[in-house]
């Protein structure tokens, strides 16, 4: 059997699913999913669990001990990862990382980390596509951007600011600038026939100070709160083109985007620690623009 400790928000638990999903399919053995972050006080941003809102099919989920002991005990396994791989706990490095032993491992593994590079994944690519579609249908506002959508050569933007402008999220992650959205409205402008814009963000007032669409059509979607958040990724996938931010939310957004001539620009820098950024280049898909 397989287990992957879920945690943080709906991308990264889509990159924890999509890893343990590959290697227990490579395997010939059972997924599980334990959710016991989910259950725990944190100072960090509160995240329940998201992915049934996928038409994801007999994935048994329970918070156990054991998940309860692996969190707790996640910096010192880190140290000795090696060591704790004979015992079937497999943990990352760095998030965008990719472990070669992940092609080896063998045995019960229980899996605790982010896993989010493409590489993890890369040979059930037709089955996520399955897994991740959205059980429920779009209606009332959200269907009419969708048809707005689905008609035009429509550009999705994510501009996540709200809770990357916080301590604890500006010491991992830069907040991305005005410099870098223009310099990906101008890119796309060039690329891509009469482009409509569709802005997805929770800081509407910064970007209508800031941004510049040139006289291009453009929507902003700002209804999607709480519960429905998730809707913004779906609107998104539905979009022919996509500009991202440093989020995974909008990386699996562009990454579910079935346009075969789909244009995907991603930003060049995504952490406040360049050694992280210098691995970019393998965690984002072949064809993806990165400025």
């Amino acid at each position: 059997m397989v287990t992957v400790l879920l945690s943080g928000g709906l991308g990264n638990q889509m990159f924890q699913y999509a890893a343990a999903k590959a290697l227990a399919t490579r395997l010939n053995t059972s997924l599980r999913i334990d959710l016991y972050t989910f259950t725990k006080k944190t100072q960090a941003t509160v995240r329940p669990y998201e992915l049934d809102i996928f038409n994801i099919v007999n994935l048994p989920e329970r918070s156990t001990l054991k998940g309860k002991l692996i969190t707790k005990a996640r910096p010192f396994i880190q140290k000795h990862r090696t060591f704790f791989q004979k015992f079937g706990i497999l943990t990352d490095t760095y998030a965008i990382l990719y472990q070669p032993v992940f092609e080896s491992i063998t045995g019960n593994i229980t899996m605790s980390g982010y896993f989010q590079n493409e590489k993890y994944f890369k040979d059930i690519v037709k089955v996520l596509r399955n897994d991740f579609t959205f059980k429920s249908p779009l209606i009332d506002d959200n269907l009419k951007v969708s048809d707005k959508i689905r008609s035009s050569q429509s550009v999705a933007i994510h501009i996540r600011r709200g809770d990357y402008l916080s301590q604890n999220s500006q010491s991992n992650f830069i907040t991305l600038d005005k410099a870098y959205y223009e310099k990906a409205i101008r890119l796309a402008i060039n690329q891509i026939k009469n482009p409509e814009f569709f802005v997805f963000s929770e800081d509407f007032e910064w970007i209508k100070e800031n941004l510049n669409f040139e006289n291009y059509p453009v929507t902003f979607i700002d209804w999607n709160k709480g519960k429905n958040s998730y809707i913004d990724m779906q609107l998104m996938s539905l979009c022919k083109h996509n500009i991202i931010a440093n989020s995974s939310f909008s990386w699996w957004a562009a990454w579910l985007n079935n346009n075969q001539d789909k244009v995907v620009i991603a930003p060049g820098h995504w952490f406040q620690d360049e050694k992280k950024n210098i691995l970019l280049d393998d965690f984002y898909p072949d064809g993806w623009k990165k400025i």
